[in-house]
């Protein structure tokens, strides 16, 4: 959900080459973050390539990425050099990145993985990327585009609770809260948490009846909470991303708020903690 916030790794040491794309004879235009070289490996934005191509993009908040193009389906995790094609672990040779807020991904893998062909031009430092002829036509991605909720995007604005509650009343009543850039609480005794920090940072579980204090902002990470269900066979279970700008979905759809974290509930909805504080409310 790049865990979707301590989500920017560092590509200091890779080489910061300029290198342009074409899709089907068509010039790709990154608008923002642009592609670079890595151990010989041309990295790419993920998503304006992807949907090029014609694929979907989603992200989740333990970090991953999953591209879908038909009945192919791509799944890698953020710094993981092992990534899933329609069920079949690979080996990348140059693992996903956060760079510039964007998720790059190694060109030609991701490009042959969704069936299309790649060459490289070294005299133009050109990447050209062809595809069938079914393939959907190319489109220059708007990056200010907002994605329609419930569409692309992994995410949704409008909190939901989880099949039980208890969590729920027991984290969000008279508990947690946010002042002085900080989000405080204390874990319920019957419930279970980690923090996952920024990359390269600290990632550790957390102790029920524990009372934790969080930075908020920038890069700050992700706080997973959840309680076994006590009349079913499932958790109740929470996401805190401490950082609203998460990853580039979330941005589009939080990235304004200050001062405040976004909690997500049932199928990835999401609020600010004020919002679901007075949610929690009418809890009975």
């Amino acid at each position: 959900m790049v865990m979707l916030l301590g989500l920017v790794a560092s590509v200091a040491s890779a080489a910061q080459v300029t290198v342009s794309v074409q899709v089907n004879g068509t010039a790709l235009r990154f608008p923002d973050a642009k592609p670079y070289y890595e151990n010989n490996r041309v990295m790419i934005p993920i998503r304006f390539v992807s949907e090029a191509l014609g694929a979907k993009v989603g992200y989740s908040l333990d970090r991953s990425v999953t591209i879908e193009l038909g009945p192919k389906k791509i799944l890698m995790k953020i710094n993981s050099d092992t990534v899933t094609v329609d069920s079949v672990i690979q080996k990348l040779d140059v693992p996903a990145r956060l760079q510039q807020n964007r998720t790059y991904v190694p060109l030609r893998f991701v490009s042959e993985a969704l069936g299309a062909e790649v060459g490289w031009n070294q005299e133009k430092r050109l990447v050209t990327i062809t595809t069938g002829a079914s393939a959907t036509p190319v489109a220059s991605p708007s990056p200010t585009a907002t994605p329609a909720v419930g569409g692309n995007n992994m995410f949704k604005v409008g909190f939901e609770w989880p099949r039980e509650t208890q969590l729920g009343k027991a984290l969000f009543v008279d508990n947690m809260r946010v002042s002085g850039g900080k989000l405080s609480f204390t874990l319920p005794k019957e419930a279970s948490g980690d923090y996952d920090g920024p990359v390269g940072g600290k990632s550790y579980k957390l102790e029920p009846g524990k009372s934790y204090s969080f930075p908020i902002g920038k890069n700050a990470g992700l706080i997973s909470l959840s309680k076994a269900e006590t009349s079913g066979d499932s958790w109740e279970g929470y996401a805190i991303a401490l950082d609203t700008k998460y990853n580039e979905d979330m941005a589009l759809l939080f990235g304004a708020i200050t001062n405040d974290v976004v909690v997500f509930g049932k199928g990835n909805s999401g609020a600010t903690l004020t919002e679901v504080i007075q949610k929690a409310k009418s809890l009975k």
